[in-house]
């Protein structure tokens, strides 16, 4: 037998192995979860009627009210926003291989940011809740946190692909930690800092649009509120509100990218 056809042989089993092992693994959750494939049917027809009757279409007598819950989100994901890339920038150039003063420095801060960033942001946002009392300071701290491990890790990535041998000349003529960040990392570094603090904006729009569910403001907190009084249609209006909030700040942020990168 011809090595070729070996491999192929070899691949062929490996791709054979893999569909097994999935599908298997598929009936064994299928199983443990209990799914009942005839209640799922049965229940898209119940889903239907609530969406098409009770949910749409939206109710706008009442928009003027939603105004101030939609700038209070805005503001919220503007202010995380900064205060989150600020923290974030600075943990960035202290856990990044190639700018971190010491591996334990290094090691430590990866150690946290790992940890804030696997913690979902609607169990900080809980928690702040219970130690802050319902109101905005919970959900502005949320965003934070949810920030900082975002953006700490991807400015660190963005830090360690720079040019090396921009670095090495400015290392070259006897520069000192400061001078190298400000002549040869820094610069390399603004259009991904740019570009991943706009896209965290974003999600931060995203974030603290669902943030009223947990009772930390904003618009979340008339999802919540409509859905307690059974209002689907009021529910409607607010998701709608924040479908085209979302997508114009989507807009704007990808404009924003045009013109600075």
């Amino acid at each position: 037998m011809k090595p070729d056809d070996t491999i192929a042989r070899q691949k062929k089993v490996k791709r054979l192995l893999s569909l097994l092992l999935f599908v298997a693994a598929t009936i064994f959750s299928i199983w443990f979860i209990e799914f009942d494939i005839a209640e799922f049917m049965g229940g898209i027809p119940l889903f239907l009627n609530f969406l098409f009757v009770d949910f749409m279409p939206p109710n706008v007598n009442d928009l003027a009210k939603y105004v101030r819950p939609v700038l209070d989100t805005l503001a919220f994901g503007v202010v995380a926003t900064v205060i989150s890339s600020v923290i974030a920038l600075v943990i960035a150039f202290l856990m990044a291989h190639n700018t971190a003063p010491h591996p334990a420095v290094r090691v430590a801060l990866r150690s946290v940011v790992s940890f804030v960033r696997n913690v979902p942001f609607l169990v900080w946002a809980s928690i702040l809740v219970v130690l802050f009392g319902v109101g905005t300071m919970p959900g502005i701290f949320a965003l934070i946190l949810l920030g900082i491990g975002f953006l700490a890790r991807l400015y660190a990535e963005s830090i360690e692909e720079i040019d090396k041998h921009a670095v090495e000349a400015v290392e070259a003529t006897g520069a000192t930690y400061l001078p190298k960040l400000k002549q040869a990392i820094i610069p390399q570094f603004m259009p991904g800092y740019i570009s991943w603090t706009l896209f965290m904006f974003e999600i931060t729009i995203r974030a603290s649009a669902i943030l009223g569910l947990v009772g930390a403001g904003g618009i979340g907190s008339q999802i919540k509120l409509t859905m307690d009084l059974f209002q689907y249609s009021k529910t409607a209006t607010v998701v709608t509100i924040m479908i085209l909030m979302i997508l114009g700040v989507e807009y704007v942020t990808q404009r924003i990218r045009e013109r600075l990168l």
